[in-house]
């Protein structure tokens, strides 16, 4: 976050089962010339190599949550604003990239 400690924006990025496509959408947030934000993954529980990539983005600015939503995306993006610590939220699929 650039030594400030609070973040400005706050991605929140809900994944189940798309690491082929969540390394693009985590490096799309890191790419970006703002550097004030945070990134909060929260893996609905995935069954392919989700963790792999996730490690391999080691970042302190990315938080990596896992949680049962038993398939209700909204309840993945609910965890996410609470806890995101940002004053603005964004929201990024993890099969989308900017």
């Amino acid at each position: 976050m650039n030594g400030t400690a609070t973040p400005l924006f706050s991605v929140v990025i809900p994944t189940f089962n798309h690491a082929n496509y969540l390394g693009r959408a985590l490096q799309s947030v890191l790419d970006q010339t703002y550097t004030n934000w945070e990134v909060i993954v929260i893996d609905n529980h995935s069954t392919d190599n989700t963790d792999e990539v996730m490690f391999s983005f080691a970042n302190p600015n990315i938080t990596y949550k896992k949680i049962l939503n038993n398939g209700v995306i909204a309840e993945s993006r609910n965890v996410g604003i609470k806890a995101a610590k940002g004053e603005w939220i964004a929201f990024l699929d993890s099969d989308d990239w900017w």
